[in-house]
């Protein structure tokens, strides 16, 4: 499944020139490029699905270094500036890599190859589990990952469902996702993780498994569509 990524930066040469870029990688699939870093960091809370962002250093309203200040490592970053000097504030705040402009396809090919290694890295270390531990009310619960139909936020928790319970946790739904699979799990909707091989049908925006009906929100259709192969 494609790198879900994002393009910020208030030059519009430098956005095309990598969006260019991003066409021609097939790890990649670009979903928004933003010249206001503020936008950026709004959509990011909005959209899980993001893996990947690439950052201008330099800008007006938010620098490079403060945006992944309050990025917190949520997802990779690979900057692109035009100025040296500031690449090791950008590995300080654990930047993937670093692109001088102008960025040459052949460093930018590098750069992604960088990011897919440690995702996959990531993802590996991961699926070695097959299980999460899940705090509850009173205690913490072992959850075997071949159990979980979906997840789903609730207005105060995160409800985990199984075949024969529902787990209740403070948890919130993000750092739940960021722990499972993702070639087992994925996000259909702000409020819903869903288990790809509990799916049952898929009708228009709907899931079903079993007697559950799960709604796949609109931002996240194309996405849902790709991992089961059918976009």
């Amino acid at each position: 499944m494609a790198i879900q990524c994002i393009v910020v930066d208030d030059e519009p040469l430098a956005v095309q020139v990598i969006e260019a870029f991003i066409s021609k990688m097939p790890e990649l699939q670009l979903q928004r490029s933003f010249s206001n870093p503020l936008e950026a960091l709004a959509y990011l809370k909005q959209e899980p699905s993001v893996k990947l962002v690439f950052l201008d250093i330099q800008m007006p309203e938010l620098t490079g270094v403060e945006f992944m200040q309050l990025l917190q490592n949520q997802v990779d970053v690979v900057i692109i500036s035009a100025y040296d000097e500031y690449a090791l504030d950008g590995f300080q705040y654990e930047a993937t890599d670093y692109l001088l402009k102008p960025v040459s396809f052949e460093r930018f090919v590098k750069a992604v190859q960088k990011v897919v290694n440690k995702q996959q890295k990531d993802n590996i270390s991961l699926v070695q589990n097959e299980f999460i531990f899940i705090r509850t009310d009173k205690r913490i619960v072992r959850v075997n990952l071949s159990e979980i139909l979906f997840i789903e936020a609730l207005r105060n928790y995160v409800a985990i469902q199984t075949a024969n319970q529902k787990i209740l946790t403070l948890q919130n739904l993000r750092g739940i996702e960021e722990i499972l699979p993702p070639q087992k799990f994925i996000r259909v909707h702000k409020s819903f993780i869903t288990a790809i091989d509990k799916i049952d049908s898929v009708e228009r925006q709907r899931i079903f498994i079993g007697a559950h009906t799960i709604p796949i929100g609109d931002t996240y259709v194309k996405q849902f569509f790709e991992a089961i192969k059918l976009g």
